[in-house]
Formats: C-alpha cells, structure tokens, sequence
C-alpha cells in the first residue's frame, strides 16, 4: 500500500520546514512527499530548494503563478504515485506515529475509504501541542469510530465529515473521481471543504480515530482561521453558492436522482456506529421532507413512521450499549 504526503506551501516559510520534517520523522516513512508552493514571495522557495531538494523522498513543485490551495493540492496529485493519500497544511504537522496507525486501520478495515483524525489544536510553540499519550497510542483501536456513509448527509445537509485539511487522508480512488475540478469557484484556499464533501458524495466508507494525531496550528498568518473570523455575509453567501454548484456538478456526475437518494436516510444513518441526536435530527429532517415513502424492501415499502422508528432503533441501541 503506497503512501503519498501532499504538503501545500503559501507563504509559511516560519512553518514549512516544521511540518516537512514531521512527515519524514514518520516511524512507518512515505513513499513519497510532494511540496507544491503556490508562489510564495516570502522566500520559502529557496528554503525549500536548498533543505529538500536532494532528498530522494521529497519532490518540490514550484508554481508559475499563484492559484490558491485547490490547485496547490491538484498539482501534487497529479503528480503523485500514492494508493493513500495524505494532506499536510504548511503551518501542521504530524505527530511520528500518524502514518503507522493510519495505515494499520487502512489494513485491518479494507472497506475504509477515508480516514480523518481528531486534531491537537495549539497556538504560539510547538511544546503546546497535547500529544496522544503513549498508552492511547498502543490501543487506538479503542478510538476509532467507524462513521459509516454520508452521502445523502453532505448532498442535503451539506455536512462536514471529516477534519481540516491534515487531518485527512483518502484512497486514490476518490481523488481521481473529484480531480481536477472544473467548478472551483471561490474554493481557491477551501480545499478541504471540496475534499470532505466530495468524498461524501462520491461514497467513500469513512472512519473517525478520536486521537490529536495531527497538530493544528492557530497564528495571525493562519488563512483560514482569520478568514473564518473575517468573512462578511456577503462572502458567505458566495461560499454557499459555490458549494450548491460542485454538490450540483459531483451529484450529476454520480448520476443521483436526489429525491431517490434522499428516501433512504434511515438506512444511511444506520450505516454510523456511533451517530449522535444532532446526526438522529439532521436525517429525520431530511426524510421527513421526501414527497414519498421511505423504501424499505425491493417487494413494497414502508411509510415514514417506520423509517423514523428504524432510525430511533439504531440510536436508542448505541445509547444503550455506550452506557455499559
């Protein structure tokens, strides 16, 4: 199973090397790890030619013009070899054993898709990052959550399922599905946002380990943090219309008949193993807005009150068992 780190770079040349120097600190080492800086005017290419350039495990991709982080990450996938691939934000980095456990979960569940990870939120120095502790490491199985398929959950809730951009990673497959966009839009810095939904849509199997795997930097350059502060309603709003618009494009690609589609949310939502309320309301919302009946069986069907008690069955069993 061949490993590709893809670490986009603008503009962080305070950053860049720390999370490089994460990704080949793995005890399980990448295949590959492919640089794509997005013309940066702050000097990180140089440093990057001058510390990377002659590892054989490291490829730097130097772009003409800026394009924004989409196409920073575009260019290195079509560049890369990866089975599983892997995102890295400039300013992340990843805790030494990331890749050995992602892949021990990629091998012992061969229907996982994609993979995302709880993220170790810190600001200011690296020693603020809280680290799993060596005894969550040894039994991360005990932390993993298989969070089944939202497919129906990202076309009509536009859901987020999964992490910000280094916290995820994903088979080949996908990708190749989703990539290269024709209807980037004002997704030019939100690529993870195209990632998560798209992988949704395309159905990707997906799987939660609840451990601060990857560290997520919060500092003053840090582009979508301050963007999310920042943003006006108007830009808002832009945003939503551009996520309407790839929904739109990756649903006709797929081929969906949404009203269809949207009839079995009570069957996706069993998909979850450990689904929430706020997860049991966003479904039963989706279904109880369906014109028809929800099918149940390819000889006849059962009407919304059944699947209301099947999507209450599932979550009622999950409350249970988490209590023992």
């Amino acid at each position: 199973m061949k490993t590709t780190c893809l670490i986009n770079n603008f503009n962080y040349k305070d950053y860049v090397c720390e999370a490089i120097d994460s990704a080949l600190a793995q005890t399980h080492p990448f295949d590959e790890i492919i640089i794509v800086d997005d013309t940066s005017t702050d000097g990180s290419n140089l440093i990057l030619q001058e510390q990377y350039a002659q590892n054989p495990h490291v490829k730097i991709i130097i772009h003409p013009h800026n394009q924004g982080q989409l196409a920073a990450v575009t260019t290195g996938f079509l560049q890369s070899t990866g089975d599983i691939i892997f995102f890295l934000d400039a300013d992340d980095f990843y805790h030494p054993q990331y890749l050995e456990i992602a892949l021990n979960i990629y091998r012992e569940n061969p229907n996982c898709g994609f993979l995302y990870c709880q993220m170790g939120i810190f600001s200011k120095g690296k020693e603020n990052y809280q680290a799993p502790t060596e005894v969550q490491i040894s039994q991360y199985q005990n932390y993993l959550n298989d969070r089944g398929y939202s497919i129906i959950l990202a076309m009509e809730m536009q859901r987020f399922v999964g992490s910000p951009s280094s916290g995820n990673s994903m088979q080949r497959k996908y990708l190749s599905d989703m990539l290269p966009c024709t209807c980037i839009g004002n997704y030019r810095i939100w690529a993870d946002t195209y990632f998560v939904i798209a992988s949704s849509i395309l159905g990707a199997h997906k799987f939660l380990i609840n451990l601060p795997l990857v560290a997520y930097r919060v500092h003053d350059k840090n582009i979508f943090y301050s963007n999310s502060i920042t943003r006006d309603r108007f830009k808002v709003y832009q945003d939503q219309l551009a996520t309407v618009q790839f929904i739109t494009f990756l649903s006709q690609k797929m081929n969906y008949n949404r009203l269809l589609l949207a009839r079995n949310a009570p069957y996706e939502f069993k998909t979850i193993d450990s689904p929430n309320w706020d997860l049991f309301f966003d479904y039963l919302k989706i279904m109880l807005r369906t014109p028809a009946s929800v099918p149940f069986t390819p000889n006849g069907r059962l009407s919304k009150l059944h699947g209301f008690a099947v999507m209450l069955k599932h979550i009622l069993s999950f409350q249970k068992s988490s209590k023992r």
